[in-house]
């Protein structure tokens, strides 16, 4: 059996279970001394031959479900009653996917999409030595066709899927690029690709500001950060900003190694189990190999509420030992860790089995009044507030979409990251 992971994440959608550990091999013996009633697991065996025996099914199909979806059904119900969003039953199929999504690793071209302000489907970046990228597929490329399939009316998600594949499989692209006035068709071979967590760039040129943005603390995201800080460096940063919006957040273990290229010594973030046992998680040793790590420059990190779980102990570390100032919004609140554990027909239940605080021992979880429901607290609140509206993001948006190979081009329009820059630029005039 695959060992335990832990894991932080705002708000997974997906839920299910396997079998397993329901089903005991012979009945057991009564829960309760002297009592006549029969344990859990018979009571469930009970229902289930019931089922078997009696049930006249009202489906389409008119057959009764089989025991995996009736039993993944049965746990997915005793789950519902701790009435906690995070504890989950993965399927095989949705455990996978999780996976998958968390190693940052993926079956595919190596390709970042979006659409355009006509909505078409257009390259934003390519990911280097990816399949797209030796075939020579560039930002600003139009995907018109796939595989002889014209992509007229579907979504960016449904592409998404048909680029997927096996690895070693082939699949055909029809391309239109700018000068280019014949459609450009491309055979490529799929191939397994770690995705792009990391966005970096110099976001100011005058003051040698860089930018750094992470999506998600997969298992590749330490090694993609410090690559990308490594690179913005050699560029002559002087000033970074550090962009955590919307990060969901990703592995307890990830986020303690980034927050270590910031705070070097101490307290990282402290943990809490059911027995109430508290464990500081602190610095790790040899990450201190670039300027970050020696406090050469200023740093500024952009939160809101989409920054989440493994975001905030990152956000937390910094605030508390004043490695850099928070620019945005309040944080989500979520100050709860969970570990993955997988079972033996490749399903997984992920349980809440940790409390976490800020290194000043802050708790960040989102707090509700018992009679109103009204939030009382949680989250870490920026040092400076600025607002993003919804006008805000979509021209950023359209920004994007209309200068797809200009990664500056929506800054202008995102009142978080220019109060940033501003303040950086006012500590290094």
């Amino acid at each position: 059996m695959t060992t335990k992971r832990l894991i932080l994440l705002a708000a997974l959608t997906i839920a299910g279970f396997g079998a397993g550990a329901l089903l005991p091999s012979s009945p057991g013996k009564s829960a309760h001394a002297g009592s006549d009633k029969l344990p859990p697991a018979e009571t469930y065996l009970a229902v289930m031959r019931n089922i078997h025996a009696h049930y006249v099914p009202q489906n389409a199909s008119g057959k009764v479900p089989d025991d995996t979806r009736l039993t993944y059904a049965a746990i997915s119900g005793m789950l519902g009653v701790l009435n906690d969003r995070y504890t989950q039953f993965w399927t095989p199929k949705e455990y996978a996917a999780n996976m998958e999504e968390t190693s940052g690793v993926f079956a595919g071209i190596g390709t970042t999409l979006d659409t355009n302000k006509d909505g078409k489907v257009v390259v934003l970046q390519t990911v280097p030595e990816s399949p797209a990228a030796k075939m020579g597929i560039v930002p600003g490329d139009i995907l018109t066709q796939i595989n002889k399939r014209p992509l007229s009316g579907k979504s960016l998600d449904a592409v998404t899927e048909l680029l997927k594949g096996t690895p070693g499989t082939s699949v055909t692209l029809t391309l239109r690029r700018a000068k280019t006035p014949a459609p450009v068709t491309v055979q490529l071979t799929r191939a397994l690709v770690a995705a792009p967590l990391v966005e970096s760039r110099m976001a100011d040129t005058t003051h040698s500001i860089g930018y750094v943005s992470l999506s998600l603390f997969g298992e590749n995201a330490d090694a993609q950060f410090a690559k990308a800080v490594a690179k913005l460096e050699k560029q002559g940063m002087r000033g970074m900003v550090f962009d955590l919006r919307d990060n969901p957040g990703g592995l307890l273990t990830v986020a303690q190694e980034i927050a270590s290229r910031f705070v070097t010594e101490g307290v990282i973030v402290w943990t809490q189990e059911k027995n109430g046992k508290m464990t500081a998680l602190e610095a790790e040793p040899g990450k201190r190999e670039t300027g970050l790590s020696r406090g050469e420059y200023p740093v500024i990190v952009l939160v809101n509420e989409g920054s989440a779980s493994a975001s905030e102990i990152v956000a937390g570390a910094i605030k508390d030992h004043s490695a850099g100032k928070l620019v945005g919004t309040r944080t989500y609140g979520k100050g709860l860790v969970q570990t993955i554990f997988p079972l033996d027909d490749d399903s997984a239940v992920k349980i809440t089995t940790q409390h976490y605080f800020t290194p000043s021992k802050t708790d960040i979880h989102k707090k509700y009044d018992k009679r109103t429901g009204a939030l009382i607290s949680g989250g870490i609140a920026p040092d400076v507030t600025v607002q993003l509206s919804d006008d805000d993001w979509f021209n950023m948006r359209d920004a994007r979409r209309a200068a797809p190979t200009d990664a500056n081009a929506a800054d202008k329009f995102d009142p978080q990251l220019r109060k940033a820059l501003t303040l950086l630029q006012a500590q290094l005039d």
